[in-house]
Formats: C-alpha cells, structure tokens, sequence
C-alpha cells in the first residue's frame, strides 16, 4: 500500500512539473517568439517594402520546434506536392554534364532555383517553393550541380564558388525560352547565385535574384566550425555527405590519381578541400580558397533587385558572418534577417509553411 501510494504521490509530482514545464514554454512561445524580419535596405525601397506583406507580420515558428537546429532536421521532413518534372540535360564546359528539371507553365516568367551543398532538386525547400512558384505562373527550372543527378565525365565537379555550370544553366534557359528569368539559390546555391550576379555582365532579361542562408564568408564560417564540439559535429556531418557525393564518382577520381582511402579518413571538410579540391581546380592555398571564392566581395556590384535571407540561429551560418553594412550600401539588395528559422527551416504553423516561400514570392512580385 505504502507503495502503491509513494508511486502514485512521484507520478503526480512527475505530470505537475511536465505540467508547468510546458505551460512555461507556452508562456515563452507566445511572448518571445512572435517576431517581425530586421530588414536592411535602402529608404528608396520603402514604398515597394511597405507591399511585402510577409515583412510586416509577426510570424509564429513552428511549436515546440522553433530553436534553430531543430528547424534545420525537420525541413528534411517537410510535406510537399508531387511535381511533374521534364528532364534537361545540358553540356557544360570541362566534360561537364548538369540536369535541369523543369516545371512548365504557358506564362513568360522564368525562375532558376540553385540548391545547396548535397541537394538536389529533390530537395524539400527546392520542391516546396517549386510548387508555390508554378501555381503562381511560372516557368520554373530547378538546377542539379554536375556528378549529382547523372556521374561525372571527368574528375571537375564543383567547389564554393563554381560559377561555370550555373552560367551555362542560365544561358540555356536565355536561348530556349522566352520572358524573364529570376535566380534564387539556397545555402552554397546561395553563395553561386550571389557571386554569379555580382561579377557577370547580366543578360537585360534577368531582373531579380536571392539568396536564402547565404554563407557570406566562408573562411569565417570555417574558422566558426572550429570553435566548439557542436560545430565539429556539425563540420563532421558536412565531411561525410561531402564524401558520399564523391564515393558516387570513385571511378573517375581514381582514375585522376586521387587516394579515396585518404578521403574516407577525412573527419571534416579542409580535409577533403585539401586532399581532392585544391588538386582538382589547382588552389595553391586552401585558407586562400575559402576568401578568394567567397562571394561577400561580389555583393557591392550586384545591379539588380536581390534578395538575401538569413536567419540569427542557423547552426551553420552564424549571425556574426552576416555582413550588414555592406548590404546596406548597395540600393539593389534587401537584407532580412529572421530570428528563427535555422538552416533552410523558417517553418510557420505547421510543416508546410515556410515564411521563406512567402518572403521570395513578395519579392519577385513587388521588389
């Protein structure tokens, strides 16, 4: 009995403080984290700011999921619609191959969407805003970077800033399809879109661009990804799907002299730049690399509307590599930085809804 009672009085006590802790979260959830975008952008903008709905509401993050690493796992498990996709296989130059999978529309209005390191246009946010888009009327292409969709021709297949084979995406789309043409790239999509817009003479027919968690500085992040375990964690998971797009290819790099059993030791990712990208794109100096391609020291010559959207807790891109100033110089871009979000999340009220999907589709209508 005695039991009994003692089990019953521990179980009580048990459901009272799960009780309280979920009424604690509660009171959390609806005071703190219903926050507006901080946005950075030139007063000339304004009027065509005040039309973008999605920057003046305070958002709700998902419940019980709005801290940032864990937006960043569910965002893999988003619900989205099934897409009709018609396959483009194009040539690129260096005995390179890349695929464009295109959802058709009758209307004259293009998007390019550029997805992030080991993506594809698979990819839960590629596929979510494709849907969004096509409803909406447009053309929209989805890109797959070489040795993704089909294998490599040659050991050249891509680095933080390979701009080559999005140009030739871009020039296909130009020579095949009429209209206009918008670019929007995710994470190091993100940081090709940015650099390819930033250092190319444009084609008039490309009007807007984005980048969404655009890693600014890459020797930052690198040197960030070496202040603590979580984020050797974090540089270990990167290591690993990094190797498994190259496992995908061992034939040719062996063939290219390059040691996979060296590569299957690397435990993050300067290891692996510097065993096969340093030797395959001829870097003399990998630390150079990472400044050298990153694309921060494009965002002064970007002529068009861009948009660039960054979250404060992204695991991956901290808040401290987002390069405010310099944004606010150029009148072309429209920063927003979202308190929650993480890396490629910024889920809403349920799986489904992504303020980023919501965020792109007022700029490309009204910026």
């Amino acid at each position: 009995m005695l039991q009994t009672g003692l089990g019953k009085i521990l179980q009580f006590i048990f459901d009272y403080n799960k009780i309280n802790l979920l009424l604690v979260y509660l009171i959390y959830y609806l005071v703190r984290c219903p926050c507006k975008p901080e946005l950075f952008y030139c007063k000339s903008k304004s009027e065509r700011i005040q039309l973008m709905k999605s920057l003046h509401k305070k958002h709700m993050p998902l419940f019980l999921f709005h801290f940032g690493f864990v937006q960043t796992i569910l965002q893999l498990f988003r619900p989205v619609k099934n897409l009709l996709y018609k396959t483009l296989k194009i040539e690129a130059p260096q005995n390179g191959i890349i695929v464009l999978d295109l959802c058709d529309s009758p209307a004259s209005k293009n998007v390019l969407l550029v997805h992030g390191f080991n993506g594809s246009s698979n990819s839960k946010y590629i596929r979510g805003l494709a849907y969004i888009l096509n409803r909406e009327g447009y053309r929209v292409f989805c890109f797959n970077a070489r040795g993704t969709k089909t294998p490599l021709d040659s050991e050249i297949f891509f680095h933080i800033g390979w701009t080559v084979d999005l140009n030739a995406a871009v020039e296909y789309i130009l020579k095949n399809y009429d209209g206009s043409l918008e670019l929007y790239g995710f994470s190091m999509g993100a940081a090709w879109v940015t650099k390819y817009i930033g250092e190319t003479g444009l084609d008039q027919r490309i009007i807007k661009a984005g980048a969404v968690c655009l890693p600014f500085d890459f020797s930052e992040i690198e040197k960030y990804f070496n202040q603590s375990y979580r984020m050797k964690f974090y540089n270990r998971i990167l290591a690993h799907n990094f190797f498994r797009y190259l496992r995908r290819n061992k034939e040719i790099f062996e063939k290219a002299g390059l040691d996979f059993k060296e590569i299957a030791k690397c435990t993050n990712i300067r290891d692996i730049d510097n065993i096969i990208t340093k030797r395959v794109f001829s870097f003399e100096d990998i630390s150079r690399y990472y400044k050298d391609e990153s694309c921060v020291q494009h965002i002064k010559n970007i002529k068009i509307p861009f948009l660039i959207l960054n979250s404060k807790d992204d695991p991956i891109i901290p808040e401290s590599v987002i390069d405010k100033e310099e944004c606010r110089k150029n009148k072309n871009i429209l920063l927003v930085v979202n308190p929650w979000g993480g890396h490629l999340g910024f889920l809403k009220n349920s799986l489904e809804n992504s303020l980023a999907d919501d965020i792109i589709l007022d700029f490309s209508k009204y910026f």
